[in-house]
């Protein structure tokens, strides 16, 4: 008993903890999103895939902001403990305030971006600095950090949308704000576990000249934000700017650097990074492509159940990561110096997510158009397939960072992971968005006989191109993974 209850004392488990409650409220509101656009503004299946990339988006580009605040503003724990508090009134107002006017929608959705992007980099800082000097299990500690993330998220597939349905949701929001609550509240009671956890700034009392530009900048951010959501233009222009200037930052970090092996580790760092952006743009299909595709093309009555689409991205992904996770973590620390490196396992998680939609791209050439595919072939590429290739690509983004860039920016480069992420996501929004349907405003809404067929064609033809990409990129990444590989170690 005693073991248990000091396990659940740990430092690892404290913010794995509050990670659960912040990736159940985002998850449970990302399964909900694209039909709560469409209820509560009256948006059409493509404009509501649209912002959900749009919002999505926005809740990683600024996660270097987030790490910049971390390093050099309020310290790791503070800038967590902000963006803990923000997303939870954040979900909140969204709850509350959507009932009365579509402004309160965007103000709502850039308070939980703001929020996100505090938030986000933070834990995964803070246990780089608790575990980050054994390299060789960092990928196996990572590896289950990431599974109480899909913890919170498989949580959130079956309860969220599940309220949403049958409640409302008002209902549903309001429990994932909640759940937020619960995470800061246990932390706070457990803060004597983590008091010592921190970069430098962290553990310094906080200078009052900080405050009042910090609060400052947070009001000018809503407002910037709340504006952007509502152009996505704006978020495009804004994705490609801040794109350019993080990695530029990035690229003249490394033209700057002296330590010749650091040098080639940053390097191989920004390719990766190139193949994490392609993963993103095949990952975001899973939540919008997916969903859409559910509704109208699959036969959600599955052994005496009738399946909520909304769940099913959560519930099978997150379902999969959750059974594989200690496989993956059991096999890195079995494998210890002989795992493969991460240019290899890059290229593995490639391949793996292209099989997802290769799979699905067959069943449907296989299956009369104006007939649904069963769902069991929606669990195998899922819950296997693409499970696979978030644990080997999503899951080992920050154990990337924490590797491969010098500890005086790891803040910085974390929060430039998720600016991959970000990237992607867009990138695989619009793509959703040109294959959804452009005039059905109402979630409930069928299609006739014809506009089925022609949808059914349509999601054939992105699976087999989404096939195509991820294999090409699989192939180019295990060709050059010797290469990448050899610069890690410093070897020619």
């Amino acid at each position: 008993m005693s073991e248990s209850k000091s396990f659940f004392k740990q430092p690892f488990f404290i913010l794995c903890f509050l990670e659960f409650f912040e990736r159940f409220g985002y998850y449970g509101f990302n399964y909900i999103s694209i039909y709560f656009y469409i209820a509560k503004l009256g948006f059409s299946e493509s404009t509501a895939t649209t912002l959900m990339g749009g919002f999505a988006a926005l809740t990683y580009v600024f996660n270097a902001v987030g790490g910049y605040v971390a390093d050099n503003v309020l310290g790791i724990k503070r800038t967590m403990f902000t963006g803990a508090i923000l997303l939870c009134l954040g979900y909140a107002a969204l709850a509350i305030g959507s009932n009365f006017s579509p402004l309160f929608v965007y103000t709502a959705l850039a308070l939980i971006i703001l929020g996100s992007c505090l938030f986000k980099p933070a834990p995964t800082n803070l246990i780089a600095s608790i575990y980050g000097q054994d390299k060789n299990t960092l990928d196996a500690t990572y590896t289950y950090f990431y599974m109480s993330i899909n913890m919170g998220s498989f949580c959130a597939s079956l309860l969220v949308p599940m309220l949403a349905k049958n409640v409302g949701y008002t209902a549903a929001l309001l429990v994932c704000s909640a759940g937020v609550l619960v995470g800061i509240v246990y932390n706070l009671k457990n803060y004597a576990m983590i008091k010592h956890v921190d970069n430098a700034l962290g553990l310094a009392k906080l200078s009052p000249k900080k405050i009042a530009p910090f609060a400052f900048s947070l009001i000018a951010g809503l407002i910037f934000i709340s504006v952007m959501l509502q152009n996505d233009k704006l978020i495009n222009l804004l994705l490609t700017v801040a794109s350019i200037a993080i990695f530029g930052y990035f690229i003249w970090q490394v033209i700057r650097e002296s330590d010749h092996a650091q040098r080639r580790k940053m390097i191989v760092a920004i390719i990766l990074l190139f193949y994490a952006v392609v993963f993103f743009v095949i990952y975001q299909q899973k939540n919008t492509s997916f969903m859409l595709f559910n509704k109208h093309h699959v036969n959600l009555h599955f052994l005496g159940w009738d399946i909520n689409p909304q769940s099913v991205p959560g519930f099978l992904g997150t379902g999969g990561i959750i059974l594989l996770s200690p496989v993956f973590a059991a096999i890195y620390r079995k494998l210890g110096t002989n795992d493969l490196s991460l240019p290899y396992k890059f290229a593995i998680g490639l391949l793996f997510s292209s099989c997802a939609y290769g799979l699905l791209y067959f069943v449907c050439l296989a299956t009369d158009p104006s007939q649904q595919i069963s769902f069991g072939w929606e669990i195998l590429a899922i819950s296997v397939f693409f499970a696979s290739s978030e644990l080997l690509i999503s899951a080992l983004g920050v154990s990337l960072m924490a590797q491969l860039v010098p500890d005086r920016m790891r803040g910085f480069a974390i929060g430039m992971w998720f600016i991959t992420s970000a990237l992607g996501i867009k990138l695989g929004s619009f793509i959703a968005s040109l294959v959804a349907n452009n005039s059905a405003k109402s979630s409930t809404e069928s299609y006739d006989l014809a506009t089925q067929i022609a949808s059914f064609n349509n999601y054939e033809h992105l699976f087999r191109n989404i096939f195509l990409l991820g294999l090409s990129a699989a192939i180019i990444a295990w060709l050059l993974g010797g290469k990448l590989t050899r610069m890690i170690n410093n070897k020619e």
